[in-house]
């Protein structure tokens, strides 16, 4: 096997585990970006962020169907955080088409520690609400879905997450049901910086097919368990999930 369909093989199985977390607690971009920088290093870091955007909305989209194949989820109920998602999301993206790629991955870096420590902090991961499904107000909605949409775009690793742990914290949402809601919101803002990403010619299309492929069985497979196995596979994925990202970021910033 040649060194170039070595590479895309890993890069494969890098998409549909990505696709499989993603599905379940969020977080798939914390296995796609680094995967991506290390198989092609030479490339632009946009082009390679064009290219986990363009897997995400593939994977992200079966998950939801199948999300709302299972009732878990109810899409109109969140159409503002969808719209302010997309929004965000492109505004991101364009942030991050003007910046250098040497001066990105250190801003990003820096506020992904500073989430994830206040997440950790606050206890978000281990709080639980009793509601099944009781989508936000629409004010709070276009709060979340801009906020999250615009760091989507910029960088996105551990959106997913994020969204999780704000649905459940603050708008006191069962896992289950916060995962299936994360999944329409967190469609549209990749949707959204896929637009900007691509339009530019920011997609590394070689990468981002064999991958997409492999995040949508991830995602298939993943949603499905997330309803079979309910609150407790969400949880302990979503843990394992933060301190993952924590640990990379950890070693990013001391490189």
């Amino acid at each position: 096997m040649s060194e170039q369909l070595l590479t895309l093989a890993l890069l494969g199985l890098a998409g549909g585990l990505a696709g499989w977390i993603d599905a379940i607690a969020g977080g798939g971009g914390l296995v796609q970006v680094p995967a991506l920088l290390a198989g092609f290093p030479g490339v632009p870091v946009q082009a390679l962020l064009g290219a986990n955007k363009f897997s995400s909305v593939c994977g992200t989209s079966v998950a939801l169907w199948r999300y709302r194949g299972l009732g878990l989820v109810r899409l109109r109920a969140w159409l503002p955080a969808v719209g302010a998602g997309l929004g965000g999301a492109a505004g991101g993206a364009g942030l991050a088409m003007l910046l250098p790629s040497g001066a990105l991955k250190p801003v990003v870096l820096v506020l992904v520690v500073a989430v994830l420590v206040w997440m950790l902090v606050s206890g978000l991961i281990l709080r639980r609400a009793g509601q099944a499904d009781t989508p936000a107000g629409q004010g709070g909605q276009w709060i979340l879905g801009g906020g999250i949409g615009v760091y989507d775009g910029f960088f996105g690793p551990g959106t997913g997450s994020f969204l999780v742990l704000a649905l459940v914290r603050w708008f006191r949402l069962e896992p289950v049901a916060a995962s299936a809601a994360a999944k329409a919101i967190n469609l549209a803002t990749n949707a959204g910086a896929l637009a900007l990403f691509a339009a530019s010619g920011s997609v590394l299309w070689q990468a981002a097919l064999p991958m997409a492929v492999c995040n949508v069985i991830g995602g298939w497979l993943g949603a499905g368990m997330a309803a079979r196995f309910g609150t407790r596979l969400v949880r302990g994925v979503l843990v394992f999930v933060v301190l993952a990202l924590t640990a990379k970021v950890a070693l990013d910033l001391a490189a």
